[in-house]
């Protein structure tokens, strides 16, 4: 029984899953559009008789497959056939690729030629097309006696995982590896024991940490090992890498565990900087704002560029995603991510989910495209890295209650033709519309509409009609666009003025925890105050005449954690764009309990700010926190230090507020995290 790549998957998924499997699921795991999957199921089809199976149809747009005990085995057997003679270009470039990075020594043209059944003009078209799509990359195609790949190791291992993620079924990855078979399509790039312990010691080890990873950077993780003991073993090294001079100590602890175990495993020595590489990679993967935000290597530039990009696409949408500071943590965490990844430069979407998802939210996909070059000129994002970010803006947008959900009553005496070409151009422009409801003239009453409605649209003049409305064309020119976004603006600024009741509490948690965590909340809220002090012009004299103020039940070692705070400050710049105030935050065992204070300086300091530019600050805001840091403490501090950062009414409250002012919106944004 003869299967393709693509049958391949889609008889995996639909084998191993409990029920039948959606359309949308195998668009999804094969990264193709509808009309293919439908075209492969009728190949798969075809191929299930050959051994007395059927696929059926389960309801709209679901399929299992029905079989005996034999057929199954039958199946299974199939499913781990080699399955490398039938690919798509992509499919084949990847594995050309995949061919030169794990290689020591060149390959020959005839190799490939024979291996994919391809002739020489698409083989020289397939390389053409890979050096294109390495050009931003430390690395190169070269030809010598055959092909090789040239450049960094760092670059090339990244690069090889990266590719391996593109192209393998997540549930194969992490389950049939465990079977005694084969899995020819990986193990030809990867030593099948060192792959088998990669993926254990990271479960064992990575999973109960970091439990926020999902499958795709636990899959990534998981091959960047397998890496390092493949290239290690062929005497390959990232001995010529460079590191920041700071390491979360947390991180290199647990690299160094991993590869101790490695070394007894493999009998090899891995040096320092194969440790360090996988700590910092580890950090990029495993980022979080409330965890990390404490750590010496919080990337306080990146930060703040985050926070512009937000600004810039609310700019241009009209929606107002600078309020969610979970849009801004999760941004945060994956833009971080990307900086250190090798991604291939390809000008297409594989996954058909991100694909629609592109397609649905035009506007903010347009926003984020026209302002990341202005907010990381160095940097080069894939169409798959923006369509992950659009996809983090739109759940912000589903989601949060923060940003502005409109709706939208249409008057139109046109036809359904008409009424539902405007309806989706107002859904592509304007996204965060939760509802349109379009009445024919007839049935317009103002009472019921401007009561239930934000705003009331129409096709056509209403003479007579004594309600508000806009007057657009059913194709919606671009001066209607114009004239609806500042309507929009107006409904924002309104409903955001506007007092909401306080909501119930939603969390799933036992009274006591909850109670517990309004403890904690209450503990930190009573060591609050906003004290002026007279202080020198020296920042190191000034933090000393800060931490006198804590007595001996907050910090028990003041010089220690002055120590902590100048190390953090000259990490990086720790003063707030725009502003008269900096925040300076450490965590340390000489901290016995966490305390959020303010302090505003007789004597301006000149500190640097996120944006790298120097600040006259006037009010230093201290944050400590116990180190290890607790969940509580680090939900906490997580949230009065994201909304310092990420929020700008926020910001302006902590630069230049009382202290009853700042206790109040303190106290608002804790109980608002209970309620979350």
């Amino acid at each position: 029984m003869f299967l393709t790549n693509r049958e391949t998957l889609l008889l995996t998924e639909l084998m191993n899953s409990t029920g039948p499997v959606s359309l949308d699921r195998m668009m999804q795991v094969l990264k193709v559009s509808k009309r293919t999957v439908y075209r492969e199921l009728a190949n798969l089809e075809k191929s299930l008789e050959t051994v007395g199976a059927t696929l059926e149809k389960v309801g709209r747009g679901h399929f299992q497959i029905f079989a005996s005990e034999t057929s199954i085995r039958q199946l299974q057997e199939a499913i781990m056939a080699d399955t490398d003679q039938e690919f798509a270009a992509s499919e084949r470039q990847h594995r050309i690729l995949l061919q030169l990075t794990t290689a020591t020594k060149p390959v020959s043209s005839h190799f490939f030629l024979d291996r994919y059944q391809i002739s020489n003009t698409t083989f020289f078209s397939d390389i053409k097309q890979l050096e294109e799509s390495l050009a931003r990359l430390p690395l190169r195609i070269v030809r010598n006696q055959g092909y090789e790949i040239e450049g960094s190791e760092k670059y090339r291992r990244l690069i090889t995982a990266n590719t391996l993620v593109m192209e393998i079924n997540e549930y194969q990855f992490f389950h049939l590896l465990e079977t005694d078979d084969e899995a020819p399509f990986i193990f030809q790039f990867l030593s099948r024991d060192h792959l088998l312990l990669a993926q254990r010691l990271i479960r064992e080890t990575i999973e109960p940490q970091f439990k926020e990873l999902s499958d795709r950077k636990l899959a990534f993780i998981v091959l960047m090992l397998a890496l390092a003991m493949d290239r290690v073993a062929l005497g390959y090294t990232v001995e010529e890498e460079t590191y920041p001079s700071q390491i979360n100590k947390d991180l290199l602890k647990v690299a160094k565990k991993i590869f101790a175990q490695i070394a007894e495993k493999t009998k090899l020595l891995y040096s320092i900087n194969e440790i360090v590489f996988f700590a910092v990679l580890l950090g990029d993967f495993a980022n979080s704002f409330d965890r990390d935000f404490f750590d010496d290597n919080f990337d306080t530039d990146l930060a703040y560029r985050v926070k512009r990009l937000i600004e810039l696409v609310s700019e241009q949408t009209e929606v107002a995603f600078y309020e969610d500071t979970n849009l801004y943590k999760m941004l945060l965490t994956h833009i971080s991510g990307v900086m250190t990844r090798a991604i291939l430069e390809e000008d297409h979407l594989n996954n058909p989910i991100l694909e629609k998802i592109m397609n649905q939210y035009v506007e903010i996909a347009s926003g984020i495209r026209n302002h990341l070059p202005q907010v990381f000129p160095q940097q080069q994002f894939s169409e798959e890295e923006i369509a992950y970010m659009v996809l983090h803006f739109a759940n912000s947008l589903e989601k949060n209650p923060k940003v502005l959900e409109v709706n939208i009553a249409g008057i139109s005496p046109s036809g359904l033709a008409s009424i539902s070409l405007l309806e989706m151009q107002l859904r592509k422009h304007f996204p965060f519309i939760n509802q349109i409801t379009f009445f024919r003239v007839g049935d317009v009453k103002r009472e019921n509409i401007e009561e239930t409605y934000d705003l009331v649209i129409s096709t056509s003049l209403l003479p007579g009609y004594q309600g508000e409305y806009k007057l657009v064309s059913p194709i919606l020119l671009e001066e209607d666009i114009q004239e609806l976004k500042k309507a929009f603006q107006a409904i924002s600024q309104k409903k955001r003025s506007a007092k909401k009741a306080p909501s119930t509490l939603v969390k799933e948690e036992s009274y006591e925890a909850v109670l517990a965590f309004i403890e904690a909340i209450n503990q930190l809220l009573a060591l609050f105050q906003v004290q002026a002090i007279d202080n020198p012009a020296d920042l190191e004299e000034t933090l000393q005449l800060v931490l006198t103020s804590f007595d001996e039940h907050v910090v028990l070692d003041r010089e220690k954690v002055v120590d902590r705070l100048l190390r953090r400050y000259f990490q990086a710049p720790v003063g707030i764009p725009d502003t008269h105030f900096a925040l300076f935050h450490a965590a340390s065992s000489a901290i016995l309990q966490p305390v959020f204070r303010i302090f505003d300086l007789k004597q301006p300091l000149p500190l640097l700010a996120m944006d790298k530019k120097e600040i006259a600050v006037t009010r230093l805001l201290v944050m400590l926190a116990p180190y290890p840091i607790n969940e509580t403490s680090s939900q906490m501090l997580g949230k009065i230090s994201g909304s310092i950062i990420m929020n700008d009414l926020n910001t302006e409250i902590f630069n230049s507020g009382n202290d009853s002012i700042i206790y109040q919106l303190l106290s608002s944004l804790l109980i608002e995290e209970v309620k979350q």
